[in-house]
């Protein structure tokens, strides 16, 4: 039971991964955008994933995991909410920057809720059903989001992202107590 809630979060969080990876390019595309741009937003997001994760060792003896897990998913929520609203690089930089510190936080706490939360002497298999999980994610997901978005256009999309990541970041912070 203890490891439901780090599963939940993980696999939110690998979907908001999936989702920027894939819709990003045909959203920056759709919005006029040149290749080269996009490559420069998309290249803020792991900008911001590599420094969050730089500092993380010396925040996160201060933090409580779900703390920083809950605040992540906000971040990132928040984020993919002002996507559709963004028209240009100049706000989808900023925006980026801000999903990857929200996805880039979250992801070493949740390896260490999940090592914590297994049962002794199965670590290996907790790790297998992550990554089990993630490379269905990686997989699936694209396919969803391109029907989704060739029918109902990005903005749902994102919004629909936003409200999952939203949802977990309020699970999430249940879980602090």
């Amino acid at each position: 039971p203890r490891m439901r809630a780090a599963f939940l979060v993980s696999g939110l969080l690998a979907m908001g991964w999936d989702l920027f990876s894939f819709a990003l390019p045909v959203y920056g595309t759709r919005i006029g955008m040149t290749a080269s741009r996009i490559g420069v937003v998309m290249g803020s997001f792991a900008g911001a994933t590599f420094a969050v994760r730089l500092l993380l060792p010396v925040l996160g003896p201060r933090l409580r995991e779900w703390t920083v897990i809950a605040t992540a998913l906000f971040v990132a929520g928040g984020s993919f909410a002002l996507f559709p609203l963004a028209r240009d690089a100049a706000t989808l930089i900023p925006l980026s920057f801000l999903l990857g510190i929200g996805l880039g936080a979250a992801q070493p706490m949740i390896m260490s809720l999940l090592w914590t939360a297994s049962p002794l002497g199965r670590q290996g298999e907790v790790v297998g059903m992550r990554t089990a999980m993630l490379s269905a994610s990686s997989t699936l997901l694209p396919l969803v989001f391109g029907a989704l978005g060739a029918a109902l256009g990005m903005a749902p999309i994102f919004g629909a992202m936003a409200a999952c990541l939203l949802a977990g970041g309020w699970i999430a912070r249940r879980r602090r107590a």
